[in-house]
Formats: structure tokens, sequence, C-alpha cells
């Protein structure tokens, strides 16, 4: 993560490396705040499960993560029966997607998906960081530049749906109640290739501006990933 970071916009990428480092100085006290909270409430408000009183289970792009508040880790799981307390660790989560989720679950307050898309610009002071959001879509653009159809495939195998309203467009859910609709258009003649990212107009009740901003990052860094 670190290395996709440091070839962004040198303004992006210091940005970054401080939500990187907060996460680190914060992870822990995410855990305390989350134990001193009603984990029933956590569950209800994040659309995730509750296991043994202690953990809760979450959808994660296309995986299933478990977070042990006891243990205080973050881990990648797979369900191995009917009930979700049959399970396997499979590996730790990072320190990066580990404080994201920490801070949803924190964050999360249970608003209803409305369905209408906006922009970053629109969501609260978004504004003033809404000019660098096409620099961090540069990875992504160059990527599938003349190719929608392995941008669409990509998408899929991340857990997205495409989306009929435009050629090249899908829905991607790096949790269950945060969508994002991303949109690609291929290079012609006359244009080249762009993409654009939306959220649902619920998503400041899910993370806060400035995580959204990194979760693009991660979005872009899946995309791009071999």
């Amino acid at each position: 993560m670190n290395n996709f970071i440091k070839n962004l916009n040198p303004e992006i990428s210091e940005n970054l490396f401080k939500n990187y480092q907060l996460f680190g100085k914060n992870y822990q006290n995410y855990f305390y705040e989350l134990l001193r909270r009603n984990i029933a409430d956590i569950s209800l408000n994040s659309n995730s499960k509750i296991i043994d009183d202690n953990k809760i289970i979450l959808d994660y792009f296309n995986k299933k993560v478990l977070v042990d508040l006891k243990e205080r880790t973050v881990s990648y799981i797979k369900i191995t029966g009917n009930k979700y307390k049959d399970f396997l660790k499979e590996s730790e989560v990072d320190l990066f997607s580990s404080s994201i989720i920490l801070h949803f679950l924190l964050n999360a307050d249970g608003t209803a998906i409305t369905g209408k898309w906006i922009s970053y610009m629109e969501l609260p002071d978004g504004l003033f960081y809404s000019r660098t959001i096409p620099e961090v879509l540069k990875p992504l653009i160059n990527k599938f530049e003349n190719n929608g159809k392995l941008f669409l495939q990509k998408a899929t195998q991340m857990g997205g749906i495409p989306d009929s309203s435009f050629k090249f467009s899908a829905v991607i859910y790096p949790f269950r109640m945060f969508p994002a609709l991303i949109i690609f258009e291929e290079k012609s003649e006359e244009f080249d290739a762009d993409a654009r990212i939306l959220f649902d107009r619920s998503a400041s009740h899910y993370l806060k501006t400035d995580i959204i901003k990194t979760m693009i990052v991660l979005i872009v860094k899946k995309f791009i990933s071999d």
C-alpha cells in the first residue's frame, strides 16, 4: 500500500500518509471506543453479524472479515458451515484496511441506502479535496484506457455489479451499506479515457469525508492489482 501511495501526486501522497500515520496512532483507540458501545447497536447500524458477544463479522469488498473486539484483531475469514460461527481465519487484514473497517463500525448509524448518487464534492466538506479526486483515479484510467470490458470484468471479480445506466459502469461495495458507482469511459478519437466515482447520499453516515478519499485510493488499488 505504501508503494502505491508514493506513486501518486505528491499532495495526495502526503495527505494519505498523514491518514496512515493517524490510523496507526488511533488503531487501539478504535477498539477501546467500540468496546464502550453496545455491540448490538453496532451490528444493527453497520448491517453486520455478532458472534460470541465480542466478535463482529461483516463484508469488506468481496470478502468476509472478523473483528475480534476482545483480542483486538481484524482478520479475513472463510465461512465453512451454514452458520457464521463456523469459519476459518485466513489472514490478518492490513493496518490501512483494518482502520477503515473500525472507522466504519464506529461511524455507521444505520441510515438507509437512498439509491441516489452524489459526487465527492457534494459530501460534507468535500469541495476542498474534490479537485484531487481525478488524480486519484488516474491509475485506474490508465489501466483500462482502451478496455472497458476488462474494467467491468475486474469490477465483477471485486464483488461489484455492472450498472446498465452507462456503457461501462459498476457498483462496488466496500461495505454492504456503502456502495460506490464507478463510471468509466474508454479513450476515443476525440476524447481521452476518463472515470468518475459517485456515492450514495447516505455515504457520510458511514464514513467521514476524508476517509472516503482514502477509500477511493483502496478501490483504485484493487482495480489495478493483478
